[in-house]
């Protein structure tokens, strides 16, 4: 009985579990509220959750920064960097401090938890994982700093939100702490709107590059920026990471820029460079330069397919994952040419293909249910809108914090079923599928290749 072990899948989501309901309370205690009086519970949880999640949901009108404290926003600081980071992770580069052998069953258990593809070396994964964050974290705070001070002057609190900034937009959680829940629209008012213009677009174009770094993958990040193979001899996960990271961006801007720009039925029409951001921050990041209740119909529509699909796996982006989207399109367009599924000199079997189906048919089925679940709380609430309601429900659930402002007034039936949202959603369907099965990693080929999905 001694041997037995949690599972690991169990193991992550208990850790989440934890670190959302500890990150309430602590929100919750007047050291983190301005007022300096005890906060509601209901929505400190549903802040932990958005920020361990990733999410970016923000559900004060005033905005983070004027309702909590420096102690709340630095606890919202850290639950954005486990969150992005992984519970698991964490945990086992502290373990790693005090023992330095960690026995081979023990490294496949950690392998299992942090998804690891490389059983033996699982150890110098997280560590790689750790040093990628910090160094592109530590770059975020260096490049904010200028634009910080252009809105702040040179004082503590442009030095905190250039280092709340750049650990929010790698993660890509979508938090700020610019108040007045605006995000970055530079709209009368807001923040943004006091900032220059060159400050202005050079925060929101360094933003982007956070969040797509954030968003491809660590194994792609690790292979391309160890620098040990040239781009032809990279693996196909990352090549897929890659490939799809652009198509997705590119196809998305002009997408979004011809039907919500050049052919605007809203009175609201959106250049070319909102465009650009809306498609990289629909990736799950969550931050907004253009109000997304001015999008059409057709403009919502790609939003939510970019929320929908995400950002890589084994990343701070949710999401399907644009690897498991890759794999079903491949299988599609490989079927209808009568041909095996094959990409980048590998072929990719019918469990995986299984599976990648899985995923996005569980993701389909949580979105609907917890649209079921949010309209029947929210039926006698004079300022809810089914079509709002729909939106927020995808953008819970890929942990993408898009919002056309329903969380301010959710009721706590509400909040709790978008906490279950974001939860389930961060974690994943493999998570899920996984403590029933075996894990998220399926053979590709005669070689044993492992491919990520989910």
């Amino acid at each position: 009985m001694k041997n037995r072990r949690i599972s690991p899948y169990l193991l992550v989501m208990f850790s989440f579990l934890g670190g959302i309901l500890v990150g309430g309370f602590l929100l919750s205690t007047p050291f983190a509220q301005q007022s300096g009086t005890w906060g509601n519970y209901a929505s400190n949880v549903f802040m932990a959750t958005s920020a361990v999640c990733v999410t970016g949901f923000d559900c004060f009108p005033e905005g983070l920064a004027n309702t909590y404290t420096l102690f709340g926003q630095i606890v919202e600081l850290i639950l954005m960097q486990i969150g992005g980071l992984g519970m698991i992770t964490v945990l086992v580069f502290f373990i790693t401090l005090f023992h330095k052998n960690i026995s081979f069953k023990d490294r496949h258990y950690i392998s299992q938890a942090t998804g690891s593809t490389t059983i033996p070396h699982v150890v110098n994964f997280v560590r790689k994982i750790l040093l990628i964050t910090l160094i592109f974290e530590t770059l975020g705070f260096c490049l904010g700093i200028p634009a910080f001070i252009d809105l702040y002057g040179n004082t503590p609190q442009a030095y905190f939100t250039a280092l709340f900034h750049a650990v929010s937009a790698f993660n890509n959680a979508g938090l700020d702490v610019f108040g007045g829940n605006t995000s970055l629209m530079r709209i009368p008012g807001s923040a943004m709107s006091r900032m220059s213009d060159w400050a202005y677009y050079y925060l929101t174009s360094y933003t982007m590059i956070l969040i797509i770094l954030g968003g491809l993958s660590y194994i792609a990040l690790i292979e391309i920026f160890s620098f040990k193979k040239k781009p032809h001899q990279w693996t196909a996960h990352t090549k897929i990471c890659l490939l799809m990271t652009a198509g997705l961006v590119i196809g998305g801007t002009l997408l979004i820029f011809l039907t919500n720009g050049i052919y605007n039925s809203t009175g609201y029409p959106i250049s070319f460079y909102d465009s650009l951001f809306l498609s990289v921050t629909s990736r799950t990041a969550g931050y907004s330069t253009y109000d997304p209740t001015h999008l059409n119909i057709v403009g919502r529509v790609i939003n939510w397919v970019l929320m929908f699909i995400g950002g890589g796996p084994l990343g701070t982006a949710s999401g399907i994952k644009t690897t498991t989207i890759f794999i079903i399109f491949l299988a599609m367009f490989s079927f209808f040419r009568g041909r095996k599924v094959k990409a980048f000199n590998r072929y990719y079997t019918q469990s995986l293909i299984v599976k990648a189906m899985s995923v996005m048919l569980m993701a389909v089925f949580m979105i609907i249910l917890g649209f079921i679940a949010v309209t029947l709380f929210e039926r006698n609430n004079p300022m809810f809108n089914s079509e709002a309601a729909l939106y927020e429900t995808v953008s819970a659930y890929t942990n993408t914090g898009l919002s056309m402002g329903m969380p301010v007034f959710l009721s706590v039936g509400g909040k709790i079923t978008y906490v279950v949202l974001m939860y389930f959603g961060r974690l994943g369907p493999m998570t899920l599928i996984s403590i029933f099965s075996n894990n998220m990693y399926i053979d590709v080929d005669d070689k044993h290749v492992k491919y990520v999905i989910g």
